[in-house]
């Protein structure tokens, strides 16, 4: 009975040394972004996105923890035929990534989900439903350092695995594999403070 009460003693404080380990926090970053791939006529041009949100770690180890993101996206899909073929898309971006934790340095890699909200063309008409992809998939990898007051920088590449754009989207846009490549350059804050 001891043994079974101080096993269980234990468990209990590892598993509450565990759980204050566990943070939440806000982040915002600036992004380059453009879209890859082939599509007849259509050359991308490099333009600045935007991301802001939510942020968590759930440790599931001392070194390991799960990293899931709620994030509002902005980014501007460009193309050198600026009038016709550039697209403005706002996204909710839900990337859940595993980071290995080395001191304050962090590696990370994972899946992400992104739900389109609005699409705009350059004239600002509603191209959402005619042409984007109402929910697409990518995956993330970065690096990045945080302060043991919970102040984080880092540096991820997301790109995509789904194509940007519906088969059916006008002036050629869906007639190719476009998808969607941003270097992200982040700052985050952990309320209580990091690892």
């Amino acid at each position: 009975m001891k043994k079974a009460l101080l096993t269980l003693a234990l468990a209990a404080g590892i598993a509450s040394a565990q759980a204050q380990s566990n943070t939440i926090g806000i982040k915002a970053a600036y992004g380059i972004t453009s879209l890859s791939g082939s599509s007849p006529n259509y050359t991308s041009v490099s333009h600045a996105a935007y991301q802001a949100g939510l942020m968590g770690d759930l440790y599931l180890a001392e070194v390991v923890s799960l990293h899931p993101e709620l994030l509002y996206t902005k980014q501007y899909f460009d193309a050198t035929d600026l009038l016709t073929k550039s697209r403005d898309v706002d996204y909710i971006n839900v990337p859940v990534t595993v980071r290995y934790h080395a001191d304050g340095l962090y590696f990370e890699a994972g899946p992400e989900v992104n739900f389109a909200l609005t699409a705009v063309d350059e004239a600002k008409a509603d191209v959402k439903s005619r042409d984007v992809t109402p929910v697409v998939f990518n995956y993330v990898v970065g690096l990045g350092y945080e302060l043991p007051i919970g102040l984080s920088a880092n540096i991820r590449y997301d790109g995509g695995i789904s194509h940007a754009y519906k088969t059916s989207a006008a002036n050629q846009l869906g007639e190719g594999s476009l998808r969607s490549s941003t270097f992200w350059f982040g700052l985050g804050y952990a309320f209580g403070g990091g690892k």
